[in-house]
């Protein structure tokens, strides 16, 4: 008897707590009226909650489930807005090329056309040749920039694709190397310019197949150790540490320690823009719910294939500190239906929401609508029992294969209902 009151007991404590985040998201989701960063450009009153949730945060980490979300990239346009021009977010960072979006950006000419060049060029494609950015990219940045409110840009990804540094970075790296003395300790002329050529092999790759040869990339890794042991001898507080890091990050073969390593090198150049390049601004970051989502090191699975949906993700890491977990904000995205699909591929029908998942508990007359988590986890002393939810990308994860606590993953959820696959600019 004494087994089954103790049984009967938990699944009334299951109950609650479901009755509790249940009644928490239909009651507290507040509606935002309009994705359209172009209408009513100085009313943010259906932000207002927004802003009240992020508080004096330093950081505002914004996701999304894929990237060809179209109206997420609508509202995330209209965060960075409400944002820049009522919270003081002054540096936009992208999951892009860190070196050749950041030095490239400090390069650049800031002129209108300059910038659409620049920017078309050394953000991925997925975002700078959608419909639904191109008021971001082509109008509202640019226009900053002619301002006496700017708002600059920067990236953060170990992915050293980009055109600035397809086109400069070889060399640059060479002038620091030489005059850093870290060329003279290869183990000759020749071995220095192998590992140049290597260098610029794995950069050209992407754009040229085969430019980076299979017999390049013992050399280019032998390379890369000498000159991170020489910057840790020197301390060197530049950034280029970081630059040789996300080199040595594109070199790891294995996708899910990949995948590790990416993200880390992620969280540790997002803190060097905080501390060093874009010290005392306050940072938007542009990023999908999978990199931005934090606590994944608290979340565990013997599913097969759990370190290929749930990894030690850079918002992970980068909340690890408990400075930057407390100047932080993570708002993830989530919709209830549609369709989605990134440029170039085929758009697809996103997965129906679980019947209870939290998509269902929110107000059906809610098309889009923001929740903050924060609040909920103040009020119940940070729960950790796990709901549904399809995140981090368009699907729900079952709780047998991994139980999240979505309300300790992001610290607040934009809601849209109906979600389309976006479109390329013409």
């Amino acid at each position: 008897m004494k087994l089954l009151s103790t049984a009967a007991g938990l699944l009334l404590c299951a109950t609650a707590f479901g009755q509790d985040i249940r009644s928490y998201v239909t009651t507290n989701t507040v509606q935002v009226t309009t994705l359209d960063a172009t209408a009513a450009a100085d009313d943010y009153a259906d932000l207002a909650a927004v802003g009240k949730a992020i508080g004096e945060a330093r950081v505002v980490m914004l996701g999304e489930q894929d990237h060809g979300d179209g109206p997420t990239f609508q509202a995330k346009t209209r965060l960075i807005k409400y944002l820049h021009e009522r919270k003081g977010f002054t540096v936009l960072a992208f999951e892009s090329d860190f070196y050749g979006l950041t030095t490239g950006w400090d390069q650049l000419a800031k002129q209108p056309d300059s910038i659409r060049h620049f920017l078309q060029r050394n953000i991925w494609p997925i975002w700078t040749r959608s419909a639904d950015c191109r008021y971001l990219f082509e109008q509202y940045i640019p226009q900053t920039l002619q301002s006496a409110n700017p708002l600059h840009v920067s990236g953060f990804d170990s992915q050293l694709y980009a055109s600035y540094s397809y086109l400069h970075l070889r060399t640059d790296l060479d002038r620091y190397l030489v005059g850093s003395g870290i060329a003279s300790k290869f183990s000759s002329p020749a071995a220095y310019q192998q590992f140049l050529a290597a260098l610029q092999g794995r950069i050209a790759e992407p754009r040229t197949p085969g430019a980076f040869r299979p017999g390049m990339r013992k050399t280019l890794e032998d390379g890369l150790q000498l000159i991170s042991q020489a910057q840790l001898t020197a301390r060197d507080t530049s950034a280029w540490p970081r630059v040789i890091e996300g080199m040595r990050a594109l070199i790891v073969e294995d996708d899910t320690a990949y995948r590790l390593v990416r993200d880390k090198v992620m969280a540790d150049n997002l803190k060097f823009l905080l501390t060093t390049q874009h010290k005392d601004a306050k940072i938007i970051v542009w990023a999908a719910n999978g990199h931005i989502i934090k606590r994944t090191d608290q979340i565990t699975s013997k599913a097969k294939k759990f370190n290929q949906v749930i990894w030690h993700n850079m918002g992970t890491h980068f909340t690890q500190d408990p400075q930057w977990a407390r100047q932080t904000y993570v708002l993830g995205f989530a919709s209830y239906q549609g369709t989605a699909g990134r440029l170039g591929e085929a758009p697809y029908t996103v997965q129906a929401p679980d019947p209870n998942g939290l998509e269902t508990w929110v107000p059906t007359s809610t098309a889009y609508g923001f929740l903050d988590f924060t609040a909920y986890n103040k009020q119940f002393n940070n729960p950790s029992t796990p709901f549904l939810l399809k995140a981090p990308a368009h699907f729900t994860i079952p709780a047998r294969f991994a139980p999240i606590p979505w309300n300790l993953v992001y610290d607040g959820l934009f809601f849209i209902r109906e979600m389309q696959a976006t479109k390329k600019s013409e």
